[in-house]
């Protein structure tokens, strides 16, 4: 079952910026670009390296670790889009960022 989350406050996310929170047992990044929110899971799936250390240019984040490049709005590996990181949708109400989880 899946369900809306607050993750945190809308002004904590900064444009272009990278923020870590926890949801439950689950590590996500929260992602504004170009004032759009997205929210990705905290690792990369090739050797568990957290994203939020990753570096971020136009929709994609690239993992500091070993450089495996995802696109944010989909989750895909840019080298091959039958890998994945999952990406959960986002809303914003009364100032607070929510993650459905």
């Amino acid at each position: 079952m899946t369900s809306w989350v607050i993750a945190a406050n809308d002004n904590e996310v900064k444009e272009g910026k990278i923020k870590p929170v926890g949801i439950g047992d689950k590590q996500i990044i929260l992602i504004r670009k170009d004032g759009e929110l997205f929210a990705l899971d905290n690792r990369c799936p090739h050797m568990n390296c957290p994203l939020q250390a990753g570096i971020l240019q136009d929709y994609s984040i690239k993992c500091p670790c070993h450089s495996w490049t995802f696109d944010i709005r989909t989750g895909a590996y840019v080298a091959s889009d039958k890998i994945r990181i999952n990406v959960y949708e986002t809303q914003v109400k009364d100032g607070k960022i929510s993650v459905l989880t």
